[in-house]
């Protein structure tokens, strides 16, 4: 099986092999955590990307691109906000492509950091569009700028409680206690009443080949942040490379992106990035999912298929909570251990997985996702399940 994923196909009375992904089992005798409230959120599985096509590739064959690539919206489109640059008018013509095409997107606008009175008018400006997916806000606050942007936050939904406030929240390496006094000051500032999604970035694939330490520990972290608050979860994941930072992935890269997200409970995923950033001041970019002549490059279908998969498994996940997540090969914080006593068990002991038990949030039904963490190695494994399965 490829390297990323596996699904079920065949029971036996005590055995299963895994040669897919999701696999629900009924079942009884298993002490489950305690359950959660229910999700009351009618938002579906959403697939997103960071960077859209800038002025001079804005086409309608780009935004045909994306839309066929399993995306369902825009959330960030730089030039919008470069100097000397009419925002209203190039959102308006951003949002007359992306309506067209049946995305969303998400109007990048100065007026959000203005008076009230400015953010009335942004939201005023675009909320009638029924292209308008949500209003950009912030990237990565500090600790002491929580303060101003859950305020805003706050305005964005009293003024237009359809759509959704962006604001992402820094890595966990980058914020001093980043779990009591950064993330979850930021929901209890916002009120989980208002907060749409719980998002945060941390890109894994780093320039010297190394696989970034703290990834699984930030997936872990808005998991338990996600299911304390009753809040949806979303990440951006890494579709980009920067020189001297972080490496282009590949296929299995980008693969391995999506499931493990999956695995940890997000319900909202973001790329970043999908075009591919020129001029900037700092970072030098390498070809993403388009480059900066706006071809695709060798991401764009393994890019397009992995959405595709996503898509599909969400209409399931989006109903489910990750109550526990377990690593059978943990190496860092963020990876929990397999308890023996799991109710499935690989009969490959050195095999290296994740292996999460989620419960649905309607019938508390039972389900298991299986996670081959290996980016080179495909797989085919049989699992002892230790309890008695009536389905």
């Amino acid at each position: 099986m490829p390297a990323g994923y596996f699904w079920a196909e065949k029971v036996f009375m005590k055995r299963i092999i895994i040669i897919s992904l999701l696999a629900c089992i009924t079942a009884g005798g298993y002490a489950a955590t305690p359950p959660v409230k229910a999700d009351t959120s009618k938002r579906p599985f959403l697939i997103g990307i960071f960077w859209g096509p800038p002025a001079a590739l804005s086409t309608n064959a780009q935004y045909q691109a994306i839309k066929a690539a399993h995306v369902d919206y825009i959330q960030f489109t730089e030039d919008a906000l470069h100097p000397g640059v009419d925002a209203r008018k190039r959102n308006r013509e951003i949002l007359e492509l992306a309506g067209r095409n049946g995305l969303a997107y998400y109007p990048a606008d100065p007026l959000v950091n203005g008076s009230e009175a400015d953010i009335a008018r942004m939201v005023n400006t675009y909320k009638n569009n029924p292209a308008t997916g949500g209003y950009y806000i912030k990237d990565e606050p500090g600790p002491g700028a929580l303060d101003k942007y859950a305020a805003i936050y706050r305005q964005v939904v009293r003024l237009d409680p359809a759509r959704v406030p962006f604001v992402n929240l820094l890595p966990d390496f980058a914020v001093k206690d980043y779990e009591k006094g950064y993330v979850e000051k930021w929901v209890e500032k916002v009120g989980k009443e208002h907060l749409q999604y719980l998002s945060f970035d941390n890109y894994p694939f780093r320039w010297d080949g190394s696989f970034g330490e703290t990834y699984f520990n930030n997936l872990d972290i808005f998991r338990r942040a996600g299911l304390k608050y009753d809040v949806k979860t979303s990440c951006y994941l890494q579709s980009m490379g920067i020189t001297g930072a972080y490496r282009r992935p590949g296929a299995n890269e980008l693969r391995y992106s999506v499931y493990s997200a999956l695995a940890y409970g997000i319900k909202n995923m973001v790329w970043f990035t999908y075009c591919t950033p020129t001029g900037q001041p700092v970072e030098k970019f390498m070809s993403a999912v388009i480059d900066s002549n706006g071809n695709k490059t060798d991401l764009y279908e393994p890019f397009k298929k992995v959405n595709g998969e996503a898509h599909q498994l969400g209409k399931t996940l989006i109903g489910l909570d990750a109550v526990e997540v377990y690593h059978t090969q943990p190496q860092g914080p963020g990876q929990a251990a397999l308890p023996a006593g799991f109710f499935f068990q690989p009969e490959q002991r050195n095999a290296d997985l994740i292996i999460t038990h989620f419960l649905s949030r309607v019938d508390k039904k039972t389900f298991v996702m299986v996670v081959n963490k290996s980016l080179t190695s495909r797989q085919q494994l049989v699992f002892d399940i230790h309890r008695p399965v009536k389905k």
